[in-house]
């Protein structure tokens, strides 16, 4: 959903690249599994603006929001 928008990223953390496993830096902070398993990591570098920066906070909430209303471990608190 995020490529199609433009976006590149990556589920998980750098240190669990190609794991299944969630990071055990997300849990070591006390994480659940389930909540570190649905962690999103996006890098920025200098050619990136504040328009980009823009783009994705209005672009990822709806897309969090169909993910969460597709996922059966997903809990509205």
């Amino acid at each position: 959903m995020l490529d199609s928008k433009g976006m590149c990223a990556s589920s998980g953390s750098a240190c669990t690249s190609g794991s299944l496993k969630p990071s055990h830096v997300l849990l070591a902070i006390g994480l659940s599994p389930e909540v570190a398993h649905g962690s999103l990591r996006l890098t920025f570098g200098i050619e990136n603006t504040e328009d980009d920066v823009k783009y994705i906070l209005e672009t990822l909430p709806p897309i969090i929001e169909k993910l969460r209303s597709m996922s059966p471990l997903y809990n509205k608190k």
